[in-house]
């Protein structure tokens, strides 16, 4: 049998952290500030030791919150009735509203600028809605990053960690590979936070994860939870050259409540009236329908950008995006050309109120497990539908799991349970990580990938469902999932997107599966089929586990007698 140094690069830690993005390094920074005795490893496929990792951060720089002129419990009843459509874990939810505030004026502790006013107050924009938006450095993961290391985190770039090893059912480490080089890495812990990222299927650029952590955490035998909603979405701005435009650059953010027609009728008031905070499937389903209808092409009226009422709390930002329109050769204030753009964000890895996962030693945080906590009911992992809580939840599951996955670890290390790794288990991994680089495969990712997005990116199979549509894309992912064992890897590099492969099928196929059980309509789980939402028979989270290698869903009834809010 080999020894365990024979296999790769043998490194140990109290708690391994996988991913420096914003979760990550809270969960690091709240980890050593709970037990500062704990060595606390944090690892990155990016450079997290320099704070270049990770993705909230970088997208917006916004960050929302309760404010002092809201009610934290107007903030509960508003995610009810609105976005989770009651499907919330109502105790993370009531906790996220009470806490918010001090997490956002912790930041300051910690180095990372919020814009304030003359009075050194939070400087926030305040919505129709129960909460505010601040402006944060987007750069706050690099201050993050020097204050974890003050406090003694240790951090290894460019290390990509692909599976965890056990010891019966608890975690004891996890294996990887360096991304440059290729060189194995093993790793003996006592405890493993997932911090690495929901699943986007690397479809747009501003929303751009892999969904790694969640296949490294579904091998090693972890729940789902409510993967049906892992379908966020936004308008595209189509360009006369047939280039689409995702996000605020290309200016279709607020296109869910200003769709036209072709005949120059409203269809947002049609289909989906009134005002709402961000889009859902149901204004996709806008889309569609009138597309059906042969009333395309859809258009937005863009003049409310130009409009000064709609941007009176943050006047630059008007400035700004006139800027990035004549970027982008779009001149604001004139209709244009949208379609729904799918972006994912599955988030289902099931976790508890400790950010525990069901694997022992196994904790995770952010965006990986943002729709698997429940908190934010029935949505793709936060934001969802208010902008800026992304970094707001990051904050959040980090600060809750680093000081719980501490405790975790000091009762390992107190009661003396060591990480022994098996070579043997080790030895199987390695061969199964580093396959496409050593076999003779045929297929390179990059094909592989752009084949899973024909099958999760189509409007009328992944926003707008029907049993059908699920079927066939199950029926094409079927086609798929063999062809993971083709893959062809020339370099460590092209190693990592076998990786990102292999995740994209294991993640859609979580995502259909667990869609094709709901038979309702709920949040951003939209079905054709069936329209309505069921009460009375779908107060329930899906549940996905492994059974004799395969996916089992199943339901699970939530505990609304121990909760204060009801459905009406």
């Amino acid at each position: 049998m080999a020894q365990l140094d024979s296999l790769g690069k043998v490194l140990s830690a109290d708690i391994l952290i996988v991913g420096g993005g914003i979760s990550g390094l809270t969960a690091a920074i709240t980890a050593k500030e709970t037990d500062p005795t704990l060595e606390v490893l944090l690892v990155d496929k990016a450079v997290a030791s320099k704070g270049y990792a990770g993705m909230a951060g970088r997208t917006a720089g916004l960050l929302s919150f309760v404010t002092g002129e809201d009610d934290p419990e107007d903030f509960v009843t508003y995610n009810l009735k609105e976005i989770g459509c009651y499907l919330n874990d109502q105790v993370l939810l009531r906790d996220l509203a009470h806490s918010s505030r001090r997490i956002t004026e912790q930041l300051a502790t910690w180095g990372v600028e919020i814009l304030r006013n003359e009075k050194g107050k939070i400087d926030y924009a305040k919505w129709p809605f129960p909460w505010g938006t601040a402006a944060i450095d987007p750069d706050m993961c690099l201050v993050m990053a020097e204050h974890a290391k003050k406090l003694g985190v240790r951090f290894m770039d460019h290390i990509a960690v692909i599976d965890l090893v056990r010891q019966g059912e608890r975690v004891v480490g996890a294996v990887g590979f360096e991304v440059r080089t290729g060189e194995f890495h093993i790793f003996k812990v006592g405890t493993v936070i997932l911090a690495n990222g929901s699943q986007n299927y690397d479809i747009t650029l501003l929303w751009c994860g892999t969904g790694n952590g969640l296949a490294t955490a579904w091998r090693a035998g972890a729940e789902m939870r409510n993967a049906e909603f892992g379908c966020m979405c936004d308008f595209a701005r189509v360009d006369p050259k047939g280039w689409l435009y995702y996000g605020v650059h290309g200016g279709a953010h607020i296109a869910h409540d200003h769709l036209q027609n072709a005949k120059g009728e409203n269809v947002s008031e049609k289909y989906r009236p009134g005002l709402h905070s961000s889009m859902d499937p149901v204004a996709a389903n806008a889309w569609l329908q009138e597309f059906k209808l042969g009333n395309a092409p859809i258009s937005v009226d863009a003049s409310i950008f130009s409009h000064p009422a709609f941007f009176k709390f943050h006047p630059k930002a008007l400035d700004q995006m006139h800027r990035e329109a004549v970027k982008a050769n779009f001149p604001m204030g004139q209709p244009y050309q949208v379609v729904p753009g799918f972006i994912g964000e599955l988030g289902c890895l099931r976790v508890n109120h400790q950010m525990a996962t069901t694997v022992p030693g196994l904790f995770a945080v952010g965006n990986l497990a943002g729709t698997g906590s429940a908190r934010g009911g029935a949505v793709p992992t936060p934001p969802a539908k208010i902008h800026g809580t992304g970094i707001l939840n990051a904050l959040f599951m980090g600060s809750k799991g680093g000081p719980a996955a501490a405790l975790h670890a000091k009762t390992v290390k107190s009661f003396g349970h060591g990480a022994e790794l098996d070579p043997a288990q080790v030895q199987d991994l390695k061969h199964r990580i580093l396959a496409p680089l050593e076999g003779q495969g045929s297929l390179t990712p990059h094909e592989l990938i752009h084949q899973i997005q024909d099958v999760i990116s189509p409007v009328d199979y992944s926003l707008v469902k029907t049993e059908a549509g699920m079927l066939k894309a199950l029926e094409e992912l079927e086609t798929l999932k063999p062809r993971v064992q083709q893959l062809k890897a020339v370099d460590a590099h092209e190693l990592c997107r076998c990786i990102d492969a292999e995740a994209m099928v294991l993640s859609a196929e979580l995502f259909y599966r667990s869609a094709l059980v709901r038979t309702e309509s709920r949040g951003f789980h939209f079905r054709e089929d069936y329209p309505s939402t069921d009460n009375a028979n779908w107060l329930k989270w899906t549940v996905v586990r492994q059974v004799n290698g395969q996916m089992e869903v199943s339901t699970e009834d939530i505990p609304m007698e121990q909760y204060p809010y009801k459905p009406e």
